[in-house]
């Protein structure tokens, strides 16, 4: 089994602050999801989408696998499960479609991290005490304690992840690849939209976006 052979997007949840499905946002005429599988292509030989059904995902190339959540229960968590469940290779890159920004300088520097500590089940970035659990790597040895961790009522990557092995790039680390931490940025609601689609080609504009629900964000972790 390759090592970093699969990425997945997760497309789960509701959408509700969004107002529509998060999975289908356009940006610059072009499906964000598109966008995302065509600059993780340059990296990875797998790319499978994560929450939906196939015919959920209509007019998207690039993907070898759609798979809905394999538990029926509402989480970040349960989609990292399932993506880990399906991946064909010993760790998964996680991300999320409503995340428009990559830097394959940073994923191969996570790669790299990994290689060099081999007992470590995972790679995650902190932001100030919390984390960010997308832009991430997992380990497939991760899926028997996520599972007993899930079916035991319990939910939260942040509280999950504090009882594994896992290597955590210092915030300060990760400003060094993203100054205005735009790599982690998620597009919530309309508003966050607007403000990226005016800040297309300014990362500066993504960044502050970002900052502003970063916290909020980790609520529902």
């Amino acid at each position: 089994m390759k090592k970093y052979k699969t990425a997945a997007i997760l497309v789960g949840g509701k959408s509700t602050r969004m107002g529509k499905d998060k999975k289908k946002l356009v940006i610059s005429g072009k499906a964000l999801l598109q966008s995302i599988i065509d600059q993780l292509a340059v990296l990875f030989d797998e790319i499978i989408i994560v929450g939906c059904s196939e015919d959920e995902i209509v007019g998207i190339h690039g993907i070898t696998g759609v798979y809905p959540d394999i538990l029926d229960i509402s989480a970040s968590l349960t989609g990292i499960y399932t993506a880990l469940l399906y991946s064909q290779s010993d760790y998964v890159y996680i991300t999320a479609c409503d995340m428009p920004n990559y830097d394959l300088v940073f994923i191969r520097h996570m790669m790299t991290l990994l290689e060099e500590n081999p007992d470590k089940k995972g790679c995650v970035t902190r932001y100030k005490e919390w984390i960010e659990p997308f832009n991430a790597f997992y380990s497939r040895d991760l899926l028997p304690s996520a599972e007993h961790f899930l079916k035991s009522g319990r939910k939260s990557v942040f509280h999950y992840l504090s009882r594994e092995n896992i290597y955590y790039i210092a915030e300060k680390d990760a400003r060094a690849y993203t100054p205005d931490w735009s790599l982690f940025c998620n597009l919530n609601t309309p508003g966050d939209l607007t403000k990226h689609l005016k800040g297309v080609g300014d990362v500066s504009e993504a960044g502050r976006n970002c900052k502003n629900h970063a916290e909020r964000r980790q609520k529902d972790l």
